[in-house]
């Protein structure tokens, strides 16, 4: 009985190799301004040795909008989304505005109802545009290491 409770003490000690923790940041244009409408994109690099995850499965990416002062909050992709990103070393990359509304295209809309149609057609119109950026997408710096806490990064997005 002993050993048990030992054992299981012992194994709850091992931190999760997946958990979650908070992201938030700063994109700023090569002109100096927020880079506003953007995304942002956490990817996992694979490195079992750094992260103690298995090889092969690093964990999922993590995203987050640019907002109009610049800043944004990371959100790991799964069903359902949770605030945050694993620990351990990420590729960064950098998803540009469209400066393009968003239209559901015909062949979405043939396999929806009515009222689904009309929702996302209004959650579209209300939706903020941002223009383009007249910057490369090649985000600075690529690589960065998220620890399990103070975690606040700042990217620049180069000149083309």
């Amino acid at each position: 009985m002993l050993i048990g409770l030992l054992v299981g003490a012992l194994a709850g000690c091992k931190a999760d190799p997946y958990k979650l923790v908070p992201v938030t940041g700063k994109v700023t244009s090569c002109e100096g301004k927020p880079a506003a409408g953007g995304v942002i994109v956490f990817a996992p690099i694979d490195d079992p040795a750094k992260t103690g995850r298995k090889g092969g499965n690093p964990g999922r990416e993590a995203r987050g909008e640019v907002g109009a002062e610049g800043t944004f909050t990371l959100t790991t992709i799964g069903i359902p989304p949770k605030p945050g990103a694993v620990t351990g070393p990420h590729r960064i990359t950098f998803e540009m505005p469209t400066g393009i509304r968003p239209k559901l295209a015909p062949g979405e809309k043939a396999n929806m109802t009515p009222d689904e149609i009309t929702k996302i057609e209004a959650d579209f119109a209300s939706r903020v545009v941002h223009p383009q950026l007249p910057c490369s997408d090649k985000i600075q710096p690529e690589e960065v290491t998220v620890k399990a806490d103070g975690n606040q990064f700042e990217f620049t997005l180069p000149p083309r």
